[in-house]
């Protein structure tokens, strides 16, 4: 029976990116092109209603709608494309592409499978938090302990259909039954390796968390820590356009280093799978 090891898939996305570093900067930067590009395009929709909503109410109502539309769905397909990219490296080098992005036929696929897999957590997720709610008629240490089991049991049940995103790219076709095959007797492999990942992420978060707060403080001071919301950003706008500017860089190595090792599993646990 094939298997793979939790530690290497785990540190996949590491080595991603030590490998194509140049490439990810690459989807960075496209990522913050992309993204000012909806702002402006949200910007435009704004000036565009506001001769026809009437009062300025409606106005503002009908921007937050909009500009919700917008920005929700605009994000999601820019992150689709530079997850189906990073698929693309791994599975189809030789594929066309701009940086290996674009949007087509795969990212469709990609993303129908990824709501499906979404579906399918709703059940079990649903009995795991009826079952936590029960059990907290017993007593605080029962609930506990019965939520952990649920919850524990649900992300089990999941891991075995996460490989659906890689097959609905790769062999071109969205099968629940695959993915469910391939991970047989993987459940514990699996579940090792998304906890180092998890653990290996946190992390991460906490090192670039103090980067980022020393360098802003530095460069925009330490003071005002206390604010928030409009009155933060109208003192400081610059720490929170430096704070965006990183998320944003950024988001395309999470993408990267939370995926990549779900390919490293469809590769170790598909004979056919390219190398």
């Amino acid at each position: 029976m094939a298997t793979f090891s939790p530690s290497d898939a785990a540190l996949e996305g590491f080595q991603l990116v030590r490998r194509h570093w140049r490439l990810i900067v690459g989807w960075s930067l496209f990522n913050v092109v992309a993204l000012v590009a909806l702002a402006v395009a949200l910007v435009v929709v704004l000036i565009g209603i506001s001769p026809f909503a009437g009062s300025r109410g409606a106005a503002e109502v009908w921007g937050a709608i909009l500009g919700g539309l917008i920005v929700g769905l605009g994000s999601a397909a820019v992150e689709f494309v530079i997850y189906c990219g990073l698929l693309r490296v791994e599975l189809a080098p030789d594929a066309p592409a701009f940086l290996h992005l674009r949007m087509g036929r795969d990212e469709v696929r990609v993303f129908a499978a990824s709501l499906l897999l979404a579906v399918l957590a709703l059940p079990p997720l649903a009995v795991a938090v009826v079952a936590t709610r029960a059990a907290a008629g017993a007593s605080i240490l029962a609930a506990v302990g019965v939520g952990l089991v649920a919850f524990l049991a649900f992300y089990a049940l999941l891991l075995r259909f996460a490989l659906m995103p890689v097959i609905a790219f790769h062999e071109r076709r969205i099968s629940v039954a695959e993915s469910w095959r391939r991970t047989r007797g993987q459940t514990w492999r699996l579940l090792g390796m998304s906890l180092l990942l998890l653990c290996l992420m946190l992390l991460m978060a906490v090192v670039i968390w103090i980067a980022v707060f020393v360098v802003s403080g530095f460069l925009t001071g330490f003071g005002d820590r206390d604010l928030h919301g409009a009155e933060a950003f109208s003192a400081h706008p610059g720490r929170y356009l430096f704070q965006t500017g990183v998320q944003l860089l950024l988001a395309p190595v999470w993408i990267v280093i939370g995926q990549a090792p779900w390919v490293a599993v469809y590769r170790a646990l598909s004979p056919d799978a390219a190398t």
